[in-house]
């Protein structure tokens, strides 16, 4: 992945102040302002697949924006409910272990000790999942269905064909989820980093979008993976 293309697109384009502010002040608008920055990043990187010119989406469209944001959000929320069933329970049975304990101590040392096996299974089980989710969102941007998102025999097809790929747009996410955070301390600063990290990482998928290609029926040419 070109990673350099990546953070320097965004001041490639002429109006790129104007793109990043609107959405850093869309983005203080509760729950409405989280789907549209989503969005923000979706049309990212479908225009960076797409081969655009000038892939930084504007807001003219805050409509479709919206929409993809929360065709997205659907997204996650249905990929990420296995992890979060599977770590309500497991996080339970230490409470409940506990409450059968003699002393207070004892009770501290079954929820201590139960923790430090608990937390890396969760680990685990989220490294599992987010490959999944990403190449989740790129079905649904590929074939403009939100449908094929849940396809997982599909998807987890798509994961397996270059793993190594997946995990480390997980780990970009992660890198722009913390760029994002840079500026939570400082109010005008988040106002910035948000959406600058969300067309970072538009266009990182965008990247991998490409590579991947798209089905025959949306007539966007089929790519190799290398």
């Amino acid at each position: 992945m070109d990673l350099g293309k990546a953070f320097s697109y965004v001041f490639d384009d002429e109006q790129w102040l104007s793109s990043i502010l609107i959405g850093g002040l869309i983005a203080l608008i509760p729950i409405i302002g989280q789907l549209a920055l989503l969005g923000y990043m979706l049309e990212a990187a479908r225009n960076v697949a797409m081969g655009n010119p000038r892939p930084l989406p504007q807001w003219n469209n805050f409509g479709e924006k919206l929409s993809l944001g929360f065709g997205g959000f659907v997204i996650s929320l249905v990929y990420a409910l296995p992890l979060i069933l599977v770590s309500m329970a497991l996080i339970c049975f230490p409470i409940l272990a506990a409450t059968g304990a003699r002393s207070e101590e004892a009770a501290a040392a079954t929820i201590v000790g139960s923790l430090g096996c608990i937390v890396p299974l969760i680990i685990v089980l989220s490294i599992l999942i987010q490959p999944l989710l990403l190449a989740a969102m790129v079905r649904y941007l590929q074939t403009g269905s939100l449908g094929a998102a849940f396809q997982v025999g599909e998807v987890i097809a798509m994961v397996r064909a270059d793993l190594g790929s997946w995990l480390v747009l997980w780990l970009l996410s992660l890198l722009c989820g913390f760029i994002a955070g840079l500026g939570s301390a400082v109010l005008i600063g988040l106002i910035f980093t948000y959406p600058y990290s969300q067309a970072v990482f538009g266009h990182l998928m965008g990247q991998m979008m490409a590579r991947l290609g798209r089905p025959l029926d949306t007539g966007y040419p089929q790519q190799p993976l290398v």
